[in-house]
């Protein structure tokens, strides 16, 4: 899977980069086109590097999904270990309550038979 740290941050950067190498990209291939053809190179040039970007940010949308996916699944997780430990704890707090219970009737004498001397 993907290095997580800060996805937007990171999404913006590669995006951010995209649009840097087409920006340079087309400013090579328009200082280079001295031909009279320049506008069908252009065309050409453009449908190249939006096909590019297009790749990218499928490939983008693609692995936020499974960002998505992943972190839906971690949270269903979380909330079955929690209904887990809700119960535990429950059954914890029971047993306390019912060992301090027998405790006091032990310490008052309550739950003694008679007493022999």
């Amino acid at each position: 899977m993907a290095r997580v740290q800060e996805p937007r941050s990171e999404g913006n950067d590669r995006i951010s980069d995209i649009l840097h190498r087409a920006d340079a990209h087309l400013r090579r291939e328009s200082e280079a086109s001295t031909q009279p053809d320049a506008p069908g190179h252009l065309t050409s040039t453009i449908k190249r590097v939006s096909g590019a970007s297009l790749t990218e940010i499928d490939r983008l949308i693609g692995e936020l999904q499974s960002l998505r996916d992943y972190l839906l699944n971690e949270g269903q997780r979380i909330e079955r270990e929690i209904a887990e430990y809700t119960r535990l704890n429950q059954g914890a707090m029971e047993s306390t309550r019912l060992i301090t219970e027998r405790l006091l009737k032990w310490r008052t004498g309550s739950d003694r038979g008679p007493r022999m001397q």
